[in-house]
């Protein structure tokens, strides 16, 4: 080393350094999503684990171990994405779900897109004419001040951006909109613009997702 130090070259403990990155790298590398069945597992099991604190908590933490283990390879989900995006939309979307399930099953939704991009993931989101007034509902039906939940916001707020994006006027969905009751419903487009508003004021990500569906 002292040696090396008085010829002008570097020590060897440097040039070891320097290969350290590349090392690294190539023991990250990942073929596929080898996780797969564990991550089903979680999802599957997820109707019972929201009844308990502690199993919500364990599942969530699990679950975000697995998908950060391919934030440099995301695309390796793409294979899985369809059936994991079905698997908790069927959860979501099953009346009988409690909302303590559906809010679980919105976290796992953000701990995707969250490692493939919302981006790429919310191609895949039912977006047909028929989605857009259950999560328009869905979304108005949400406390913006509880923190515990805002994931399911930002999520819906997302979904809600890919759905309203239908190849004709939005007003076409609104039919007659004066009730029996000689009231005057507000029009689906109002309807949107002003929960998308009034989420650009709160202090949690669904700030973000709102900025997105008014861009939209």
């Amino acid at each position: 080393m002292v040696l090396n130090k008085m010829n002008g070259d570097e020590p060897e403990q440097e040039d070891y350094r320097s290969l350290e990155p590349d090392v690294i790298a190539r023991g990250n590398i990942l073929e596929s999503f080898t996780e797969s069945k564990e991550a089903q597992e979680l999802i599957n099991n997820l109707r019972l684990d929201h009844e308990d604190l502690i199993l919500q908590e364990t599942a969530i933490q699990k679950f975000k171990v697995i998908m950060n283990t391919y934030q440099e390879q995301p695309h390796l989900l793409d294979p899985h994405l369809e059936w994991m995006l079905t698997s908790l939309l069927d959860i979501i979307r099953d009346e009988a779900s409690p909302p303590s399930l559906v809010h679980l099953a919105f976290k796992f939704l953000y701990i995707i897109s969250k490692v493939r991009g919302y981006k790429t993931f919310l191609r895949l989101f039912p977006h047909e004419v028929v989605d857009l007034h259950p999560v328009l509902d869905m979304l108005v039906w949400q406390n913006p001040k509880d923190y515990e939940t805002w994931e399911t916001r930002y999520m819906l707020l997302l979904w809600l951006s890919v759905t309203c994006l239908i190849p004709f006027d939005l007003s076409r969905l609104d039919g007659d909109l004066s009730s029996l009751e000689g009231c005057t419903r507000v029009p689906t487009m109002d309807r949107i613009l002003s929960v998308a508003k009034s989420y650009l004021v709160v202090s949690d990500k669904a700030r973000d997702a709102a900025a997105v569906l008014i861009s939209k």
